[in-house]
């Protein structure tokens, strides 16, 4: 994963976070952004090892991350490159660039702790790649799972039983949202990709598409229901 705050991208209309898919290949995601410094474009790039958009990993400046960037956006998203200004195209400032790759992990959100229960939300518990946007909604449906079960047990005791009835309200949600995550980083299904291709000339199909981000159980449908 790739991801740079940049000025001089002139913003897709009606504004908004548009992206890119390249089969086989990888992402790029487009989200405006509001920093101190003023209005910013993000380019978040989501690259599968070892092929084409794989290029930033060995770049460790600002001004290689910037050249870069022209290069790939004029390669392989042509939209994009044509709205970069280029006389003012830059990182907003020296530390607006982000690489990282990351193992998703799913724990048990409960252990006992000198005879205590300790339990989490998150990614202390939930470790989720950042490419669906899941960090808040995994850490908030967790939350309120975890107040259901504190109320259910508040005249009984908070014992590992409390953290087992914790885990099952939630396992389901947090293993689906982590499979579709995964499945995102990876080539996309012949089906997700025709999806997405159609939603670009039919507006119920990117609505629906949009909605996944929301509701992500709807997006884990999408990717691993039966076709028929």
């Amino acid at each position: 994963m790739h991801r740079w705050l940049f000025f001089g991208v002139k913003p897709v209309h009606p504004l908004g976070i548009s992206v890119t898919v390249l089969p086989e290949i990888g992402e790029m995601f487009e989200i405006p952004a509001i920093t101190e410094q003023g209005p910013v474009t993000i380019l978040f790039i989501m690259a599968i090892p070892d092929r084409e958009l794989d290029v930033f990993k060995e770049i460790k400046h600002e001004k290689e991350f910037t050249n870069q960037m022209k290069n790939v956006t004029k390669k392989y998203f042509q939209d994009i490159h044509e709205r970069i200004e280029l006389d003012i195209f830059a990182l907003s400032d020296e530390n607006a660039f982000l690489k990282v790759a990351i193992k998703p992990v799913i724990r048990k959100p409960y252990v006992t702790f000198k005879n205590k229960l300790v339990v989490g939300c998150g990614d202390s518990v939930f470790l989720n790649d950042p490419i669906t946007g899941q960090g808040c909604n995994l850490s908030s449906h967790c939350a309120e799972q975890l107040y259901e079960t504190l109320i259910q047990y508040r005249n009984s005791k908070w014992d590992i039983q409390l953290g087992e009835t914790y885990w099952n309200r939630t396992k389901t949600f947090v293993k689906e949202v982590t499979a579709w995550t995964n499945a995102m980083t990876q080539v996309l299904p012949e089906h997700v990709v025709q999806t997405l291709l159609s939603g670009a000339e039919n507006q119920k199909i990117a609505d629906e598409v949009a909605e996944w981000f929301a509701n992500p159980r709807k997006a884990y449908e999408a990717f691993f229901q039966p076709l028929h």
